[in-house]
């Protein structure tokens, strides 16, 4: 059985690549896949010396466009998102198409702002055969940032048929979100460890930091949770 993990980037998160790898590669040796959401030139033979690359071919319109939304709907997102949604959406909405495309026996999905702090054997390890999806629950949702799933995982094919009615979701996570919701996907909740949003604070015990909302910001200053524990290290020992 074959394990391994898959990210997915386009142009606009191509920049966290190189430092996604180095955290990664620090602690994991499982083979990587990427999709292709709309790489440059530049960084596609950059993955393509490190990662599996898989093209993602979307329909034309596949997204719906702000202006084929209600003026209320697309206000609500814009609000709740802390950042251009529009951009976002474009490529949130092709994760499904990418898991379905998962070259590996068992997958684990990792969006980009993910810092791997630490070895991810002990997911792949604990994972059982009659569960389809293993994800970290919030306080209403799922977030699909990390998932663990098995490539013939009938959920996937839901998961991606409801994301094509992507004018009722503002995200891929919310249409997964549902899908759990209504009993359809055997489930298991991972530790909140393996997919903690920063914006929760500092965890000692974190194993994968999302970097979401305001995190990229914080990642293009400060560099993340790797360089946040050096410096506190060195002012101890100081």
């Amino acid at each position: 059985m074959q394990k391994g993990v898959l990210i997915g980037s386009d142009r606009k998160t191509e920049w966290l690549l190189p430092w996604w790898w180095k955290y990664y590669s620090k602690y994991n040796d499982f083979p990587v896949a990427i999709a292709d959401f709309g790489l440059s030139p530049n960084m596609l033979k950059w993955c393509q010396k490190r990662f599996q690359v898989i093209s993602i071919k979307a329909p034309h319109g596949f997204v719906h466009a702000r202006k084929t939304l209600s003026k209320n709907l697309a206000k609500q997102w814009q609000e709740t998102y802390k950042g251009d949604v529009w951009q976002a959406r474009a490529a949130w909405f092709k994760k499904p198409l990418a898991c379905l495309q998962a070259p590996f026996d068992l997958t684990l999905w990792l969006d980009v702002d993910c810092e791997v702090c630490g070895p991810l054997k002990p997911l792949f390890d604990g994972f059982e055969k009659k569960t389809e999806l293993a994800i970290v629950r919030e306080s209403q949702d799922y977030n699909s940032g990390v998932l663990l799933f098995w490539k013939k995982s009938s959920f996937l094919k839901k998961w991606a048929e409801l994301c094509k009615n992507n004018d009722k979701y503002m995200g891929d996570q919310n249409a997964l979100t549902e899908l759990i919701m209504s009993g359809k996907v055997r489930i298991k909740e991972l530790d909140p460890k393996y997919n903690w949003r920063m914006i929760q604070g500092y965890n000692d015990s974190v194993v994968v930091a999302h970097w979401c909302a305001w995190g990229k910001e914080y990642l293009q200053k400060f560099g993340g949770l790797h360089e946040l524990k050096k410096k506190t290290l060195l002012r101890k020992t100081q």
